[in-house]
């Protein structure tokens, strides 16, 4: 079944919809890592006693590590939806100048 030219813009338009809101998750997640995290291990560094403060910390950089990573990860998939999108909006519109 051939698209329209208008089915072919909304599919478009849909997948970049989808690479903004990943992109948006990803800056999200950033910055949660860059504050949040950061500010709550120096509240639980500051304030536990004993033995156990160094591995508490050890598991909180490993957190912000792993928060930070998936965020990339998001705005790599991101940035492959939109490259693919270009080229299948290329692709279909090229087919369909070629039927008309």
């Amino acid at each position: 079944m051939q698209k329209t030219k208008y089915e072919i813009e909304m599919d478009f338009t849909r997948a970049i919809s989808q690479a903004q809101e990943l992109e948006n998750l990803a800056d999200n997640l950033s910055r949660i890592a860059n504050s949040g995290v950061e500010s709550a291990l120096l509240v639980l560094k500051n304030s536990w006693r004993g033995d156990a403060g160094g591995s508490i910390e050890l598991a909180g950089r490993k957190t912000t590590a792993d928060i930070y990573r998936t965020a990339d990860d998001l705005m790599k998939v991101a940035r492959n939806i939109r490259s693919t999108a270009d080229l299948v909006y290329k692709a279909e519109k090229a087919a369909l100048n070629l039927c008309y």
